[in-house]
């Protein structure tokens, strides 16, 4: 990585999963942004603006000595605090003020007043004004998060819903359905085992991976990249 990473994670059952901070270093290399079911509110002093929901990997270009800081949101929680449905969001990073909710309007002006205390500002008003949780789909995602997932009809009949309305309702929370979820939680698990005293296919395995040929398929379905490949970016 050519820049310094830094995190600080907020207690669990927060709205928050967590601050970031991120500084570029000398040189303008691009950042490679994995999808991980997660969603980022992004301030680089002047612009806050909401990652979306990425279906694939993208890479982040930011000038040399550049600083972004970030907050996530935890499951389920992002699109009502933002007030629209995640899947209008996927693949694309948006001003909070375009969203057209008079309630974020500002807040990028509001924060530009309080100079480096931004984030933690931003971070402190979504604490204690946290939305109600859809407990429904933070369920989705911890079923999903499972080393052996149920499957989207068992989660359907869990939730006592059809296959049509878990899918819209996980296109709303999530910014994709639940298949595609599951394949993403699962090459980040995959990534985390990496670091484990283990071979890359133990991984994979203890990831939930059947064999070398789905992890294949994933991550190049993913990330445009071999298994191979993306084990050395991530490690950069």
């Amino acid at each position: 990585m050519s820049g310094r990473y830094r995190q600080h994670d907020f207690a669990r059952d927060q709205s928050l999963l967590c601050r970031w901070d991120y500084v570029q270093g000398a040189q303008a290399t691009p950042a490679l942004v994995l999808p991980d079911a997660c969603i980022d509110l992004l301030w680089d002093g002047a612009r806050l603006s909401i990652a979306g929901p990425d279906t694939h990997a993208q890479y982040a270009r930011i000038a040399p000595g550049g600083r972004v800081q970030g907050l996530r949101f935890a499951p389920a929680i992002a699109a009502r605090w933002l007030g629209v449905p995640l899947h209008t969001l996927a693949d694309q990073r948006v001003d909070v003020g375009d969203l057209g909710n008079p309630r974020l309007a500002t807040l990028a002006d509001r924060m530009a007043e309080r100079d480096t205390d931004a984030m933690g500002w931003l971070a402190e008003r979504i604490l204690l004004d946290a939305p109600a949780r859809d407990a429904a789909m933070q369920a989705v995602h911890a079923r999903l998060s499972c080393v052996q997932p149920a499957s989207v009809a068992q989660l359907a009949r869990d939730l006592g819903i059809t296959e049509r309305t878990l899918l819209r309702r996980c296109d709303e929370a999530f910014g994709y359905g639940p298949k595609l979820l599951a394949r993403i939680l699962r090459l980040q698990r995959f990534l985390h085992r990496r670091h484990d005293d283990t071979t890359r296919m133990e991984a994979a395995l203890d990831a939930g991976y059947y064999d070398a040929a789905q992890l294949a398929g994933d991550t190049r379905r993913l990330t445009g990249l071999t298994p191979t490949q993306l084990v050395a970016q991530v490690a950069r």
